[in-house]
């Protein structure tokens, strides 16, 4: 049967039609893994919408992961090309990933965003080329929560300042009965990267590129021995007492250091507890306010399908406007040069006025291997308040275990 060329010319505009529907509705996917929390897995689902709705054809295809199960996840999913196309790592791991070709180089301006990032932010991401493997997300930094009406009570009138005005604000809150203790003063609950803080702000250097451990020297020790003597010489925080969450919350704590990200937790469970965040104390007048700053990155997988639109969606979820957001939304701190003096951020939580200013004065988490490292110094200071030991003793084991952890967790996967 012959068509009339009319009848022809409308099949050929149907078909141009629908092949270019085709073409500008294709879906293309991008599978993206990172590690959960209620707060963080809204806003990544909310900011999918958005980045779809600027991308037509574009399907973010988001899995949110309990950190717990996240890394057993995601190693054997990458060893058999499974693996998601953007995902996250800790900033400490990115180096390995890299050296495996497991992740790619972004496809971003590399000049203009190593002058937008804070520096310790993106230590750990770009290659000695200055080539960016990663953009920075979950930032955070050490500083010191307090309780303001017991500060009120006892009449203390300033935040600490120095290691002695921390001790001595913490002496002054500190209370027991019968020799039993039923208020903190002051609580680090061996909590890695507090303890490592208070090391690097003596000015000691932490590993050599041979794993050796450079902070076995008298300034190391003496921030070793500071942090025990919270429980052994001061006696202002109990190892016994239990949660120090729980204690603070309950006002049976007076000042802990943690995470400005804890403040959204206080507040969910105790909305009005009178909470005040300062910068932790630097270890004499004069001296910086140093803290040990831990982050995560997204990066690119190898393998993504679309390498450019994958740099693409990391770009937009590390942006401004979406790093203010976060910081309103979940506590993690802001990456960006441009926000450590936000209006908008500072106008509605004035409280996030100390955490911008610590990220000033944070260093990066010292070792590539977090979780092993932070293990370490648990166990070593557990070795001389609940143990017993000998500070020299215990920090001995501890600059012998970090070399040990280099050996079996970076040189082994190397």
């Amino acid at each position: 049967m012959k068509l009339q060329k009319s009848s022809l010319m409308m099949v050929l505009t149907v078909v141009t039609i629908l092949a270019l529907s085709s073409v500008v509705f294709a879906e293309t996917t991008i599978v993206h893994w990172q590690h959960h929390s209620p707060a963080r897995e809204a806003m990544v689902r909310r900011f999918a919408e958005e980045f779809e709705a600027q991308n037509p054809g574009v399907k973010i295809v988001f899995e949110s992961i309990p950190i717990n199960d996240y890394y057993m996840k995601l190693l054997p999913a990458i060893a058999a090309g499974s693996g998601p196309d953007v995902f996250q790592l800790r900033a400490g791991d990115v180096p390995r990933y890299r050296y495996y070709e497991v992740i790619q180089e972004l496809q971003i301006d590399h000049e203009l965003a190593a002058e937008e990032f804070i520096p310790s932010t993106i230590d750990y991401l770009v290659d000695e080329d200055g080539k960016f493997y990663g953009l920075p997300t979950d930032v955070q930094t050490i500083v010191l929560f307090y309780n303001t009406e017991i500060f009120e009570e006892v009449g203390i009138e300033k935040t600490p300042e120095t290691w002695d005005e921390l001790i001595e604000t913490a002496l002054l809150i500190t209370e027991r009965e019968d020799g039993v203790m039923y208020r903190m003063g002051l609580a680090h609950g061996n909590y890695g990267p507090v303890l490592w803080s208070l090391i690097a702000q003596t000015g000691t250097e932490f590993q050599d590129e041979n794993g050796k451990a450079l902070f076995n020297n008298p300034q190391g020790l003496e921030g070793f021995k500071f942090a025990a003597d919270w429980v052994v010489e001061y006696g202002v925080e109990d190892p016994d007492f239990g949660s120090r969450w729980t204690a603070f919350k309950e006002g049976e704590l007076g000042m802990v250091m943690a995470h400005p990200a804890m403040l959204g937790s206080f507040r969910s469970s105790h909305p009005d507890l009178p909470i005040g965040i300062a910068e932790i104390p630097a270890r004499k007048e004069g001296e910086p306010r140093t803290n040990v700053m831990t982050n995560w990155a997204y990066v690119a997988s190898s393998g993504a399908k679309d390498a450019e639109l994958a740099s693409k969606w990391i770009e937009f979820l590390t942006s401004e406007e979406a790093q203010r957001a976060w910081t309103l939304e979940t506590g993690e701190l802001p990456a960006r040069v441009n926000l450590l003096n936000d209006p908008v951020l500072l106008e509605t939580e004035p409280l996030l006025a100390a955490p911008l200013a610590s990220l000033n004065s944070a260093v990066p988490y010292p070792f590539e291997a977090l979780s092993q490292m932070d293990a370490a110094i648990r166990a070593a200071i557990q070795k001389v308040t609940i143990a017993g030991e000998s500070v020299e003793s215990a920090f001995d084991w501890l600059a012998d275990e970090s070399e040990k952890i280099y050996r079996d967790v970076i040189l082994e996967e190397l």
